[in-house]
C-alpha cells in the first residue's frame, strides 16, 4: 500500500467537505456557511474542486468510472446550489466521498506508477 501527499491532501479536504455538510446539516451555525444549505453547497463544491486538483488523468480502466463520478458531482453541485435542498446536497457529499474512496482505493491497490526510459 503506497499512498502519497496528494492523497494525504485529498483525504483533508474530503473530511472538510463532510464537516461543512454535517455543518449545515446539524446547524452548528459556522461562519460562512451557518444553516443555509446553498452556502454549504457553494463551499463544498468548492473544496470538491480542489480536491479533484489532486488528481491526475489516467488510461486505468477506473478513470471512466471516476470520470463519470466527478460529473454527477457538478452536476449536483449546480442543482444543489440552485434549488437549496438538503437532498442534492446530500447526494453531492456521497458522491464526492464515493469518488474520494474509490480513487484512494485504486491508489493503494496498484501503487506508484513508474516513468518509461528510454
Amino acid at each position: 500500500m503506497t499512498l502519497g501527499r496528494k492523497d494525504l491532501g485529498a483525504t483533508a479536504l474530503t473530511t472538510l467537505v463532510v464537516l461543512a455538510f454535517l455543518a449545515t446539516h446539524e446547524g452548528w451555525g459556522v461562519p460562512l456557511i451557518g444553516d443555509s444549505h446553498r452556502w454549504a453547497a457553494s463551499a463544498i463544491a468548492l473544496l470538491g474542486m480542489l480536491t479533484c486538483g489532486f488528481g491526475a488523468p489516467d488510461k486505468h480502466r477506473g478513470f471512466r468510472l471516476l470520470a463519470t463520478l466527478g460529473a454527477l458531482a457538478l452536476v449536483l453541485a449546480g442543482f444543489a446550489i440552485a434549488t437549496g435542498s438538503l437532498t442534492p446536497l446530500s447526494l453531492l457529499v456521497a458522491d464526492i466521498v464515493l469518488l474520494w474512496a474509490a480513487s484512494t482505493l485504486r491508489h493503494a491497490w496498484h501503487g506508484p506508477r513508474k516513468p518509461l526510459t528510454a
